[in-house]
């Protein structure tokens, strides 16, 4: 049986968590006053805007941080990062490493009865390539004359996690957001799914 696996990773470059604070909904029927600035005159909406940049032939480093939910072993933190690249504004590449400690402590209680612990927590590393698709590219009033950009995504490859309680392929799926301080600085949410086959004191799931 493949199991249905949930990893929230939240990356985030460093310093950027306040350009989305204080997000302020424009009405729908502000007039555009200004036609030389992001917002009109006194902040009203300006309808829409172009985008700071491409991503089109553009690199893209994440750092990861988040926690590991399974349902055979126990819920942990990881950690990790991710290096992209987008031929295309739409379409990219992504190849991720994500390091979480794989144990078991349901399974402490049981070890009076067996010689010795027979489940050894260890580190398990988790490296997949995905296909990249970002179908959606999203505004967000932060402040009276200013606006971030954004992207939806989805996520969908395989890879490999090394650890003793895997077996076979990891395939994975998810979805995130991107929200963009600048051309060179983001704040990233995924939500991932990893699918792998894994063993654990005698239960395979």
């Amino acid at each position: 049986v493949i199991p249905y696996r949930r990893l929230l990773v939240v990356g985030a470059f460093i310093g950027l968590v306040e350009c989305v604070s204080g997000i302020v909904p424009a009405r729908a029927d502000e007039p555009c006053l200004d036609s030389d600035a992001e917002l009109g005159a006194a902040g009203r909406r300006k309808g829409v805007q172009k985008r700071d940049f491409l991503k089109r032939l553009r690199l893209e480093m994440s750092a990861w941080g988040g926690f590991f939910a399974s349902d055979l072993l126990s819920t942990s933190y990881d950690y990790g990062g991710a290096i992209a690249f987008y031929p295309g504004e739409d379409f990219g590449f992504e190849a991720s490493l994500v390091v979480t400690p794989f144990d078991l402590a349901v399974e402490r209680p049981l070890t009076q009865f067996f010689a010795g612990q027979t489940f050894k927590k260890s580190l398990a590393f988790i490296a997949v390539g995905n296909l990249l698709w970002s179908p959606i590219h999203l505004k967000v009033r932060v402040s009276e004359k200013s606006i971030a950009h954004g992207d939806v995504f989805f996520a969908i490859g395989a890879g490999d996690t090394i650890s003793q309680t895997v077996q076979g392929i990891t395939f994975d799926a998810g979805i995130g957001l991107k929200l963009y301080a600048n051309r060179f600085l983001a704040v990233r949410f995924d939500l991932r799914d990893y699918l792998m086959i894994q063993e654990a004191v005698a239960i395979e799931r």
